[in-house]
């Protein structure tokens, strides 16, 4: 494994040493990324005329569709088990491009702190602070299946991911960025839904999927002294970019390689 992650330390160094017209920008559109090949969290993100449409399993059953209006907005998102509808979101816009409903359930939007409210029953309140992309900051549920996350960014990037239960952390994740992999070539593909999870599952974060940038590696806080280093490699032709994870222990020793996401190009 540790000659694996040598090619790609190799092409990483490659890549890094190539003019502004880098691998991201020369490779041709993007069709599907398959996250955690070949292990059981294996999941096929597919990606048509660039928006993120459906999430499948290995085998091809659906996980998850989702169904845009002419505005590339996000209007239903139906989620699939065992390839049978299980649950269905639907989202309404006010003129300005805000969220107005989900399932019919009103939400209001204050501009001067950029906070997304409910709560109008139902069992649960919901307040989400967004970013300038109206990124899930910092989202609060109380009621029914509390929870909270809260994230950090830096220049369109996440630098952090905490989710927090029973006011206590549950999980974080420190994510670094520099130029070595790159623009994130899903960036646009994923923004309509990351929109619309940071007010229903904040958790659609957790792998920085949403960033501008690729991260090239992250930390899980104080409490896991692994540092999960990414590694990337393409493919001659452009149409295949393999990212991997090198996990390092707290004295920079080698601890396992596996992969993180496969990139596909049409």
């Amino acid at each position: 494994m540790k000659n694996i992650f040598f090619l790609l330390t190799i092409a990483i160094t490659f890549l890094s040493c190539s003019n502004d017209t880098d691998s991201s920008s020369t490779l041709k559109k993007i069709e599907k990324v398959v996250f955690y090949k070949n292990s059981t969290n294996e999941k096929h993100w597919n990606i048509n005329n660039n928006l993120l449409t459906t999430i499948t399993l290995a085998d091809g059953t659906i996980v998850e569709e989702f169904v845009y209006d002419n505005k590339n907005r996000v209007v239903r998102d139906v989620k699939y088990t065992n390839g049978l509808v299980s649950e269905t979101d639907i989202i309404t816009y006010n003129v300005d491009d805000n969220i107005k409903t989900i399932n019919g359930l009103p939400y209001t939007f204050n501009a001067a702190t950029q906070t997304y409210n409910y709560n109008y029953g139902s069992g649960f309140t919901i307040s989400c602070q967004v970013n300038s992309d109206k990124l899930a900051l910092n989202f609060i549920r109380t009621g029914s299946n509390a929870g909270q996350y809260h994230m950090t960014y830096s220049n369109g990037n996440m630098t952090s991911f905490e989710k927090v239960n029973n006011n206590s952390t549950d999980l974080v994740k420190n994510f670094r960025f520099d130029a070595m992999l790159g623009a994130n070539p899903i960036y646009n593909a994923v923004l309509a839904v990351a929109r619309v999870k940071s007010l229903t599952d904040p958790s659609f974060f957790i792998d920085c999927q949403a960033s501008k940038d690729m991260a090239n590696g992250y930390d899980k806080g104080t409490t896991d002294s692994f540092f999960y280093n990414h590694g990337a490699i393409t493919d001659v032709e452009g149409k295949h970019l393999q990212v991997g994870i090198e996990v390092l222990d707290s004295n920079n020793n080698f601890v396992e390689f596996y992969s993180f996401a496969d990139y596909y190009y049409q």
